[in-house]
């Protein structure tokens, strides 16, 4: 009966043994025939795959470990000489008994004297109004120990984890002011600093063109940047007679086809209420505007894809270097023991068919190189190049 039932514990006991060799011979098989049926490219690049598999298999045998494997595995996979590859796997072997984290401040120090204060980040941790830290201000402490101005400052902030907060003290004339801030990680700090270059190219821009021109930068082509993209469109650009839309530095995404699509839209109507002013549908039109597109050698992926797409289109100019030739669409597939590798299944053509784009990348109207040297003393030609531009193309 159901009321006198009960559960009984049944034990079970059972041994697994892992033939590391025979894992290895099938991952290593298993990776290189779905790189034989799903690469895009035909011809694999002019390259003899099933050559290149019997070669790297004569390794196997030495096999011995994770780290070999994937060393094998990512070399054969660079002997197609294609983006968006790669081999990675991860295990308890692979694991740092230690490690550390960089403790960053939101502070820049001076390259010369590297305990003074050179720039306070926007938006970082020490960029908070109760947070009295000034350029010129000469780091003295760090959480209450003395710093030695002849070690490595970044010995100060290393540490086994990231502390909540890290108490700072700095010499100011004749004064001391210690401040308590709460530090982010490295990447946060390069995120702040990489959102005031773009606010110093929209300064620029707005200096220079009087404000009628627009500037709009995307970082990547995800979905966060497609909505600040948007944004910036519905918003500045509506308003402003002209368009710089910035890929440089761009890192890719999949959002090529939105961007596009936004950039089409021109006037067909216009329509009022009575004694009213007209306004145009669609509500709004950048394609009849001027539009400088900047691209560079580190615009990548599906940056490439909509600067071809923006040529194509006939959209406006577009200004800078060749793109990296880094775009191919990927998929990927897991292994039995949890690796995964990347498969690149769709390339990217022009209309006709004749273009690469992972072969070719895209060529701009007007090339214009920003030289290191440029970089250093902080000067953007390609950016003024696009000002000017899209200036004379208001005239005209």
């Amino acid at each position: 009966m159901l009321t006198t039932a009960k559960a009984t514990k049944i034990e079970i006991a059972y041994e697994f043994k892992r033939n590391l060799r025979d894992e290895f011979n099938q991952m290593f098989e298993e990776l290189w025939a779905n790189l034989e049926e799903n690469f895009y490219n035909e011809t694999f690049h002019d390259t003899d795959w099933k050559g290149i598999r019997d070669r790297y298999k004569e390794y196997l045998p030495h096999v011995n470990n994770r780290n070999d494997l994937s060393r094998l595995m990512n070399d054969m996979l660079g002997e197609l000489n294609s983006s968006h590859m790669g081999f990675s796997t991860s295990g308890e072997d692979d694991e740092e008994f230690y490690s550390t984290v960089s403790i960053s401040t939101g502070l820049l120090f001076d390259e010369n004297d590297s305990y003074r204060v050179s720039h306070v980040v926007k938006n970082g941790p020490a960029d908070i109004a109760d947070k009295d830290i000034r350029v010129g201000d000469i780091l003295t402490a760090v959480d209450g120990k003395a710093v030695d101005p002849e070690v490595n400052r970044e010995m100060y902030f290393n540490s086994p984890s990231m502390p909540e907060e890290i108490s700072l003290t700095f010499k100011r004339g004749n004064d001391t002011i210690t401040a308590k801030i709460h530090p982010e990680s490295y990447y946060s700090i390069r995120n702040d600093l990489y959102d005031e270059w773009v606010d110093q190219k929209q300064s620029l821009v707005d200096k220079e063109s009087d404000e009628q021109i627009a500037y709009v930068h995307m970082k990547n082509m995800g979905g966060g940047e497609l909505e600040n993209f948007l944004i910036e469109m519905t918003s500045e650009a509506y308003q402003r007679d002209g368009l710089i839309l910035d890929l440089r530095y761009n890192t890719g995404g999949n959002v090529h086809n939105d961007v596009l699509q936004f950039l089409t839209q021109r006037p067909y109507l216009q329509w009022k209420y009575r004694n009213g002013d007209f306004a145009s549908q669609p509500n709004f039109t950048p394609a009849a505007k001027p539009i400088i597109l900047l691209v560079n050698e580190q615009s990548l992926s599906d940056a490439e894809v909509a600067a071809a797409g923006f040529k194509e289109l006939g959209l406006g100019t577009v200004v800078g270097t060749e793109t990296y030739r880094w775009i191919i669409f990927t998929s990927g597939k897991g292994l039995v023991d949890g690796s995964f590798y990347r498969l690149p299944s769709w390339g990217v053509y022009s209309l006709d068919g004749s273009d690469n784009l992972e072969r070719t990348g895209v060529t701009p109207d007007i090339e214009v190189v920003n030289t290191f040297k440029d970089r250093l003393l902080d000067r953007d030609p390609q950016l003024r190049r696009a000002i000017q531009l899209a200036l004379d193309q208001l005239e005209n």
